[in-house]
């Protein structure tokens, strides 16, 4: 047990650009502040502490409205998280001003969609690799079709769709580290819990193979702002669902 290592896996999702906490049954509930306070207890409390986004950061609210994401990517900036993804509201501003909020952030934004159909160029990098006490964690980036048909407006603009071509992906980018001890892969993903269903029946977890076939039926409950403690074996343990 001397050698066993804990790895604390923090995210959260879909904060719209309204920083601001509501009460709720005489409770706070959601709000930046509540959010860092949270974030902050547990890198102050625990080792080995990742913090991801996956997605939906902007559009509903009218500061984010008003200022088109640069006043949420100023807020991220100082909650500091350690890897984002993008989700469908991440283009409402268009293409070219997300590219421009990318440079303002100043944390990796990860996303395996997104290319140019010219020369074949992705617009963010696909993935990232995190290494933490000795550990390496591969992070990879997938968004949905509803974001996708956004970007089709534009006809520089290519994408992949479905599972089965993320899953094909998410293939080639684990056979790309081959040669690199990577201790876990996370698909951070912002493609609905069905689709997570569908996508993760079609992966090798043995491997970096996928299939082409339907999942399985299972049951599986989501849980949203949720923190997860991992171990070196692979093993996962939900510890608390509590609201963001």
């Amino acid at each position: 047990m001397k050698h066993l290592k804990k790895l604390t896996l923090l995210h959260s999702n879909d904060m719209h650009g309204d920083f601001m906490a509501k009460e709720v049954d005489d409770r706070l509930i959601g709000g930046v502040s509540m959010l860092s306070g949270y974030v902050g207890k547990v890198r102050r409390e625990e080792r080995n502490v990742v913090y991801s986004i996956s997605g939906d950061m902007f559009r509903g609210s009218l500061i984010d409205s008003e200022y088109k994401g640069l006043s949420t990517v100023e807020i991220m900036n100082i909650l500091a998280p350690d890897v984002v993804t993008l989700g469908n509201h991440e283009v409402d501003y268009g293409i070219a001003h997300l590219l421009f909020i990318e440079r303002c952030a100043k944390f990796p934004i990860i996303n395996a969609n997104i290319y140019l159909k010219n020369n074949g160029t992705r617009l963010f990098k696909s993935h990232e690799i995190l290494e933490i006490d000795g550990m390496k964690v591969l992070f990879i980036g997938l968004l949905t079709e509803q974001v996708l048909s956004q970007t089709k407006q534009d006809k520089l603009i290519g994408s992949f769709l479905d599972v089965y071509e993320a899953a094909a992906e998410v293939g080639k980018i684990c056979n790309s580290y081959q040669s690199v001890d990577i201790d876990f892969t996370v698909l951070l993903t912002h493609i609905g819990f069905e689709a997570d269903k569908e996508l993760a029946a079609n992966l090798d977890p043995l491997g970096s193979r996928y299939y082409n076939r339907r999942p399985q039926p299972h049951n599986a409950q989501r849980a949203r702002g949720s923190r997860r403690d991992t171990d070196s074996s692979g093993g996962e343990r939900h510890l608390s669902d509590r609201p963001l």
